[in-house]
């Protein structure tokens, strides 16, 4: 679905995708009741009986959408959209009321779309069924080898065709869609999660399942933030004006003529030294180029270890005592924003995070289920702008290599800063491999690129109910412009188990601390651009003594690796 969200930096009107509110509910199938915050959608069987009840599938999209599913042979009077599992071609068309909108998908055991999954290509056409940014691309995904094809009903239109034919169509009848596809809904197991799924690699079976319930839950459809996007490098310091195959004067430059931003995720064990005319370089350039934090020491998963409290403690304060260092030799300000070495993290480190200063962590879906896989929450990683886990924000990214086009298009579709990271040796054939993904992603629409910081700011999502405009912040710290026709405002839980104070800043310069939902804020009493600041009371430093010394072999292992990338690239 096609929308407009105002540009947070400029006032324009940007492309920008809507999303479904993402408040947490249990999954009852063939419950005969429902909250009347939900939305019930009905689902219709008529594959195997084992083909869809109590499928992973369902518990996940339940936690995401303010939708409950419920299976049974007919609709009810409050059946807001059905899915109907039959044979997309054999079977006869069931009637669907003109209220309903409606999902047609073949069983999971049918003949044509079962067996091994091949690269195809698959082209969207440029209707506007067809959701932002997916519109007139050719995108190359996974899919079954031998996949079956659809014929043509009466007013419908093809939303997305394979070499051999129709793969996905709607039609409309008064004010519902009914979509129909050729892929049986995705099967994922008890140890799989939402990006198993949606990801690069394979997310055409997923997308008419989330377009689908974006319609029938429309009524709720939040709005994202404006395009947002980021590059990170690892590893470079500030000990020279270059790093390996970074050369910070080769990349301001392209960064400025191509109009994107690179961050640079410095170790705080090298802010030992700092190069006078490489720190001016940045100042100079902090448009373009920025710096933030990458773990301590750069000790092997020394973020995802099972510290005492204390310790964790301990080596946070150390790595922003070493920061605050850097801060006052160059004379620049470090992003707050941890990204820890090899994305190793625990959720005990990600909930110490926040209680020493930092704004947000970023992390991989795939390294957060890594190395936290017994906590329930990475079930539905990869689905929200950013995910808030133990009260820390954790922005999203990916790499530099694999199905990175269809990643960033998925991020725009998600609502998702579309952030890419890689080290100094991506950069070995030159500033150019950002170069082409910037004009990517630029050509997108309107795109915001900043440092971290500022784009940790601008992870929520709103929407207008009559003149009452209510926010989700998926952040700490939220910069938010209230749209022209609000007369009200009400910050909303970025999930329904995250309660939490939210202080905002009013027009007159006061503060005033609100519960989340619970205030009712006039924009002339807080302003057009609100700032929305999470609660989080500080924790004192530790004691001296709390803070070890790093070892000699942690110290030697940098320089040596230091020296191997500096000068064994030529």
């Amino acid at each position: 679905m096609l929308a407009l969200a105002l540009d947070r930096q400029g006032g324009l009107s940007v492309p920008e995708v809507s999303l479904a509110s993402l408040r947490r509910i249990d999954l009852a199938m063939g419950a005969s009741s429902f909250s009347p915050s939900e939305t019930l959608c009905c689902i219709r069987n008529f594959g195997p009986a084992t083909s869809v009840v109590g499928t992973e599938l369902f518990r996940i999209l339940a936690q995401l959408f303010t939708v409950r599913f419920s299976c049974s042979e007919q609709h009810g009077i409050d059946t807001a959209g059905e899915i109907v599992v039959q044979s997309t071609e054999k079977a006869e068309d069931l009637d669907s009321p003109e209220c309903i909108t409606s999902l047609t998908v073949p069983p999971p055991d049918e003949a044509e779309n079962s067996g091994e999954m091949v690269v195809k290509n698959v082209e969207f056409t440029d209707d506007p069924g067809v959701p932002f940014p997916f519109r007139g691309r050719t995108l190359s995904t996974k899919l079954p080898k031998n996949l079956a094809v659809l014929s043509l009903r009466a007013n419908e239109k093809v939303l997305a065709t394979s070499q051999q034919g129709p793969i996905w169509t709607m039609s409309e009848t008064g004010r519902a869609k009914h979509f129909r596809s050729t892929l049986p809904l995705p099967q994922i197991s008890i140890t799989q999660n939402f990006s198993d799924m949606f990801n690069g690699t394979r997310f055409l079976d997923m997308l008419p399942v989330l377009q689908f319930l974006r319609e029938m839950d429309a009524s709720r459809v939040y709005m994202s933030a404006p395009l947002r996007a980021g590059f990170i490098i690892d590893d470079p310091n500030l000990h020279w004006p270059r790093y390996g195959f970074v050369d910070y004067r080769v990349v301001a430059a392209h960064a400025k003529a191509g109009v994107y931003h690179v961050s640079f995720a410095t170790i705080p064990l090298d802010t030992w030294y700092t190069h006078e005319k490489t720190a001016e370089l940045f100042q100079q350039n902090s448009r373009w180029l920025s710096l933030l934090v990458h773990g301590n020491n750069h000790a092997k998963k020394e973020l995802a270890g099972n510290y005492p409290e204390a310790t964790r403690k301990a080596l946070l304060q150390q790595a922003i005592q070493r920061i605050e260092r850097l801060e006052r030799k160059a004379n620049l300000r470090i992003c707050r924003v941890m990204v820890p070495p090899h994305g190793a993290c625990s959720n005990k480190m990600l909930a110490e995070l926040p209680q020493h200063g930092f704004e947000s962590a970023c992390i991989s879906a795939g390294s957060l289920r890594a190395y936290n896989q017994d906590e329930s929450w990475t079930k539905t990683l990869g689905f929200y702008p950013s995910e808030i886990i133990e009260g820390c924000p954790v922005l999203p990214r990916w790499g530099l290599t694999g199905h990175t086009k269809n990643t960033l298009l998925l991020a725009a579709y998600l609502g998702q800063p579309m952030i890419l990271r890689g080290h100094h040796q991506d950069l070995k054939d030159g500033v150019e491999v950002l170069d082409e993904y910037a004009r990517f992603i630029n050509g997108l629409g309107i795109v915001f690129w900043s440092s971290m910081t500022a784009l940790s700011r601008m992870n929520y999502q709103w929407r207008m109910e009559g003149t009452t405009c209510r926010v989700k912040p998926f952040g700490r710290n939220i910069a938010f412009e209230v749209p022209n026709e609000a007369t009200a405002v009400i910050i909303e839980k970025p999930n329904p188990i995250d309660d939490c104070t939210w202080k905002v800043a009013l027009a007159d310069g006061s503060v005033r601390q609100i519960m989340t939902g619970e205030c009712l804020l006039s924009p002339a009493e807080v302003g057009r651009v609100i700032s929305i600041e999470r609660c989080v009371e500080p924790q004192p430093p530790p004691v001296a003594a709390g803070i070890r010394s790093t070892s000699a072999a942690l110290i030697l292992r940098r320089l040596l690796t230091e020296v191997r990338d500096r000068v064994f690239v030529f």
